[in-house]
């Protein structure tokens, strides 16, 4: 055999096994690419410093304020994201403002309607009082706001209240607390002057 052609076939045979080599190679990359891909989410949006606007029938119901919101959507959920946290204002049907949280996260679960507000937590009503927490929930669909974590509720004349949960209707009108200690100011009305 010449050698000239031994050469020719010997560099043939190493660039097609390098070829296949190297398609095999990535062909695992390519999947392991796809599988961690697929685990992770990656937002569709993501904005600085949003302001949304969500109303009923032209009445504002409520609006959103973030520093930072990413929107993310997987096959399981869809979910909105205040990764620095925020504000939510919201609306009574007289167009008044009822009552506004402000927290260092929140993430708001589309198709659920529940927002899950973290991390220094502080909503305060139209009437003053203030309700402080690390974590509360706002379900929408049940028009509650929620915490199974310590409370504390402060009055607009300095009464405090603290619990291990609490529970009120979306105005923020009505509350129920769990294990409740506190300061009470009470007044007398029968004590003559």
């Amino acid at each position: 055999m010449n050698k000239t052609i031994q050469i020719e076939f010997i560099y043939k045979s190493i660039v097609a096994l390098i070829g296949v080599t190297m398609l095999l190679s990535c062909e695992n990359n390519i999947k392991d690419v796809e599988s961690v891909t697929a685990q992770e989410s990656h937002p569709e949006v993501y904005g600085e410093k949003v302001e949304f606007v969500f109303t009923d029938s032209t009445r504002i119901q409520y609006k959103a304020y973030a520093i930072e919101f990413r929107q993310v959507k997987t096959e399981e959920e869809e979910y909105n994201e205040f990764t620095k946290g925020g504000n939510l204002i919201y609306y009574n049907k007289d167009g008044s403002q009822a009552w506004t949280i402000r927290c260092n996260y929140a993430k708001n679960f589309v198709k659920d309607k529940l927002w899950e507000l973290r991390n220094d937590v502080v909503a305060v009503s139209d009437d003053g009082k203030t309700i402080s927490s690390e974590l509360m929930y706002w379900d929408q669909s049940k028009s509650k706001i929620y915490s199974d974590q310590y409370v504390r509720i402060t009055e607009k004349d300095g009464q405090m209240l603290e619990g291990n949960s609490f529970t009120a209707d979306d105005g923020l009108d009505r509350i129920s607390l769990s294990q409740v200690s506190g300061e009470v100011y009470l007044e007398d009305k029968n004590m003559k002057n």
